[in-house]
């Protein structure tokens, strides 16, 4: 399959402004915004600010991408239904079909999970795989044409200062025949902001004479150090195809994960919060490894031959755009994805969320299409804010413990992490609760599963009674687990 990534090119006139829609950004958002969109516009432009590659690579307008992308089990069911080869590609391009009840090893707060069974897989791959195999089924589509390097740098708005009707532009480089740097106006009908966390999308809205929104920020000052290495011969006391160490606040908060990707290699990902960043040194980074609260990620990783450098990664506050809260909003602009509402990229919520939200955009513009007193785009905005509201509330709820933020919106996300942490206390010896948790993290049930009367009595009970299993001190657990055979750490082998 080709796809048109190589050249800037503007648009011809055979689709007029009223039958063309714009998507800023060509990440996942955008993609598979700009896919939705081809079945209202004639015309789809994609405008981004990268040059894309006719392989899978990292580009700059996406540092993250270079780090563990865990698709969660929606955003892998939502993704086969709009592209049902998509799986199969990715499978035949070296992913790893990873099922998280049996294969997944975690290690949380509260010790070991369980086995859990079988039948939950979801796709392990690079973010640079994934994003190419959606761009190439996005981009060979007839209604849809890419400008990369193109940079926006506003928004065009009708004389009324009601409805926005395109875009301004500036070449970064490429083929056009205005000089470098010169900016023009692509008009458009419909535009979507899908530039991901440093969308300029405020200044954007008070340049053409709106308010700008109110933001929520919640940083733990979380840091990532990720690397590559070569997948070792397999162990006898490695049953695990991929690995998650949490850590516990506060005595021990380091984390680290492994993961399986394409080319036989694991992304090792090590996680500190509150500035407490893993090293980029080879020395430091298996030093911060070797401090994890168990060592089977640490024994893993020594024996792997690294086959990339350390990458470093520190924007990774969670950030929602209030957008669904203005009394004033332009018609014919809505902002989705990252745009809107970012999350610690940890817990891999981000690219489930974006596809949905095109969904929700897809099923937004059906009802324009057909209802007598059509809904307008502040309407679909605060439709995507639903969309995100949980994503949001699990990754908070999450960071929040490791901040000081008060305020009775961050009291109601501390109560409900110091609930999921007493849940998974009980989860250590249920299959049955591990499982319900795994999906509702995985968002295909909702967190009210998790308050289900039989859960939250059971809760309740083990709480009072003092029953629920403790978090263990640092250094008292085996990488054996209390008692799943997980694995051991070197002592126990000989």
């Amino acid at each position: 399959m080709t796809s048109r990534t190589s050249a800037f090119v503007m648009p011809g006139p055979a689709a007029p402004a009223a039958s063309r829609a714009i998507v800023i950004g060509a990440g996942m958002a955008g993609l598979l915004a700009a896919h939705m969109l081809t079945g209202h516009f004639e015309e789809v432009c994609l405008l981004e600010r990268d040059e894309l590659t006719d392989t899978p690579a990292s580009r700059a307008g996406v540092p993250q991408g270079q780090f563990v992308h865990q698709l969660l089990m929606r955003g892998r069911r939502t993704l086969e239904a709009l592209f049902p080869d998509l799986g199969q590609a990715l499978l035949d391009a070296g992913a790893v079909q990873l099922d998280w009840y049996r294969s997944v090893r975690w290690f949380s707060a509260a010790g070991w999970m369980p086995p859990a069974g079988e039948g939950f897989v979801t796709w392990s791959t690079s973010r640079d795989l994934l994003e190419f195999a959606v761009r190439q089924r996005v981009l060979g589509e007839r209604r849809i044409t890419v400008m990369p390097g193109c940079e926006v740098t506003g928004l065009s708005v009708d004389a009324t200062q009601t409805h926005v009707c395109g875009v301004t532009i500036r070449r970064r480089c490429g083929g056009l025949a205005e000089e470098a740097g010169s900016v023009s106006m692509l008009p458009a009908a419909f535009v979507v902001d899908a530039s991901g966390r440093n969308s300029r999308a405020p200044s954007w809205l008070k340049a053409a004479g709106f308010d700008t929104p109110r933001e929520t920020v919640v940083d733990a000052r979380v840091g990532y150090s990720s690397r590559l290495f070569a997948v070792p011969k397999r162990s006898p006391w490695r049953d695990w195809q991929a690995l998650v160490v949490h850590g516990r606040a506060p005595d021990c908060p380091r984390s680290g994960t492994i993961f399986p990707i394409e080319g036989n290699r694991w992304i090792v990902t090590l996680t500190g919060v509150g500035g407490d960043y893993p090293p980029g040194d080879e020395d430091g980074f298996a030093a911060f490894a070797r401090s994890l609260r168990v060592p089977t990620l640490h024994d893993a990783m020594a024996g792997a031959e690294p086959v990339s450098p350390i990458r470093r990664f520190r924007q990774t506050e969670n950030r929602v755009r209030h957008f669904s809260e203005m009394k004033r909003w332009p018609e014919g602009f809505v902002v989705l994805g990252d745009a809107a509402c970012c999350f610690n990229p940890v817990y891999g919520q981000g690219m489930t969320v974006a596809a949905l939200s095109a969904v929700a955009l897809d099923a937004h513009l059906y009802v324009l299409r057909s209802a007598d007193a059509a809904p307008g785009s502040l309407t679909l905005q605060r439709g995507l804010a639903q969309v995100a509201r949980h994503a949001w509330t699990f990754s908070t709820g999450v960071d929040l413990r490791l901040t000081r933020q008060k305020g009775a919106a961050h009291w109601r996300a501390r109560l409900m992490q110091r609930y999921v942490e007493l849940l998974l206390g009980l989860a250590v010896d249920d299959a049955a609760i591990y499982r319900r948790f795994l999906r509702v993290m995985h968002m295909v049930e909702s967190p009210g599963a998790l308050f289900a009367p039989s859960v939250a009595a059971r809760v309740a009970m083990k709480y009072v009674s003092g029953q629920i299993a403790p978090v263990f001190a640092p250094g008292t657990l085996s990488s054996r687990g209390p008692s799943h055979g997980i694995g051991v750490n070197k002592a126990e082998r000989k």
